[in-house]
């Protein structure tokens, strides 16, 4: 089939698709898959499992023969010739939903070509137009050299800790494309590292601080309690501070973003620490804690740490706090780093614990993982960029940036859009990824299918050293 043909053919298909297409992504956005508590069969909770089962049933309407992998991953295939297989991969978990939504998260709602809610731009409308593009192909009629695997994630939020029993016991895909981050191509991630912050048993003015739902998460609002010392302290933009019964309650309200893009946001953690810094509510034991915090929320870029760097190919380090909680008078920060690589996760852990130490603190490492980068001039990253600009137009070139997509999980892979090139023109009642009244466009997400099925028509002619490396 011609690629001119290919298209006209998948732009028809769209429109008979559509509504089944929104209805299929308003029955995932209305399930709250957030990672919870393991359960047989449910490893990442309850809300995962429930997604996972609906995408299950939507894929066997569709006439596919649905797998599971021990409630970790699910997908299907459209056979090719060989059993050799390239893969599309998105995911069925979401962040919390937060706080500021003007929209209920775990309910879509359509306005004209938006769609509104909790995963319906990360990751779920994403993940069922990969669904359909291998229906398109089935009923297309066009003959595959490889076989198309659709993949189903359940936990790229809190992990990706999915695709280690996945890979267990399948194989890899000569190459996947992760539908979960912006067009032309994402060739690179910085590292991801997640750790803590653990200060000694506090019993000064301190009662209480809590803020944040996830390490990946720009807390948009902080609360702290301390012992009331007669006064009320001076007011400053952002913070809020009322008695209740015989304690101060103070509130910080910032700007809720993703933790890769923390230009996006104001952390309200670093406002709340550098109040009760200023004000003296903090007596002599917990200063040096909080001196700590303050250090870390001084900027997103990892300097009042002595952590900051960057590279050519992954730009700078990113670092931020993005949840914190205070338990038996021991308060923990989290702290999330999406690094390039000038720097290595055991580095950055003996950095880490130095300024600890130094505080009278500790720091706990939860994990990290090394970045990758996969050059331009390799033949599926000039294919990919190809497709894009058939369709689009546009000649944007690839780019790393510090997302952590289930790309850096597989052999050979890329997030490959679904997101515009460019910063993308929003209404006033759509927000961002993972923050309030996260929201994404129909039209973006069909000229993303266009784009998916040109590049994986071309890659057909691919051969599997070339996919592969």
């Amino acid at each position: 089939m011609k690629e001119t043909e290919l298209l006209q053919k998948a732009r028809e298909f769209l429109r008979k698709s559509r509504e089944d297409i929104v209805a299929d992504i308003g029955a995932l956005v209305d399930i709250p898959s957030v990672q919870g508590s393991p359960a047989p069969g449910a490893p990442f909770g309850e809300g995962p499992r429930r997604a996972l089962d609906r995408a299950l049933e939507i894929a066997a309407r569709m006439g596919f023969e649905p797998h599971e992998q021990e409630g970790c991953m699910g997908w299907f295939d459209l056979p090719g010739e060989r059993e050799a297989h390239i893969a599309t991969i998105a995911h069925l978990d979401v962040v919390p939903a937060g706080e500021g939504w003007t929209f209920d998260p775990f309910r879509m709602e359509r306005r004209g070509d938006w769609l509104i809610g909790r995963g319906t731009d990360d990751d779920k409308g994403p993940l069922v137009y990969c669904m359909y593009l291998a229906k398109f192909f089935r009923e297309s009629g066009i003959k595959l050299r490889y076989t198309l695997r659709t993949l189903m994630g359940c936990n790229e939020e809190t992990g990706m800790g999915d695709v280690g029993p996945y890979l267990a016991a399948q194989p890899q895909p000569l190459f996947c494309l992760s539908s979960d981050a912006l067009f032309p191509v994402c060739n690179g991630e910085k590292g991801l590292f997640q750790g803590e912050f653990v200060s000694p048993k506090l019993e000064g003015n301190v009662v209480d601080i809590q803020a944040g739902e996830a390490s990946n998460m720009i807390p948009e609002r902080a609360v702290c309690l301390v012992k009331f010392r007669g006064r009320l302290p001076l007011g400053r933009e952002g913070i809020e501070a009322a008695a209740e019964d015989g304690l101060l309650r103070i509130t910080a309200h910032g700007v809720g973003a993703h933790s890769a893009m923390p230009e996006r946001g104001k952390n309200a953690i670093g406002l709340l620490v550098d109040f009760l810094l200023a004000e003296g509510l903090t007596d002599e034991g917990e200063r040096p804690f909080f001196e700590l915090l303050h250090r870390l929320h001084l900027s997103p870029y990892g300097q009042g740490l002595d952590v900051d760097c960057k590279d050519d190919a992954l730009g700078a380090l990113t670092c931020v706090g993005g949840v914190i909680r205070m338990r038996d008078g021991v308060i923990r920060q989290n702290i999330n780093i999406r690094y390039p690589a000038a720097v290595t996760g055991p580095g950055l852990a003996e950095r880490l614990e130095a300024a600890a130490g130094a505080a009278g603190s500790a720091f706990s490492l939860i994990n990290y993982s090394e970045p990758f980068f996969i050059p331009e001039e390799d033949p599926v990253i000039r294919l990919l960029l190809d497709a894009h600009r058939e369709v689009t137009g546009s000649a944007a070139p690839a780019y790393a940036w510090g997302g952590g997509t289930y790309a850096r999980c597989f052999r050979r892979a890329v997030s490959f859009g679904p997101g515009l090139a460019g910063e993308e023109i929003k209404p006033d009642f759509v927000g961002d990824c993972h923050g309030p009244d996260e929201g994404t466009s129909l039209p973006t997400l069909d000229e993303s299918f266009l784009v998916y099925a040109l590049a994986i028509l071309r890659m057909q002619g691919l051969e599997p050293e070339e996919l592969g490396g």
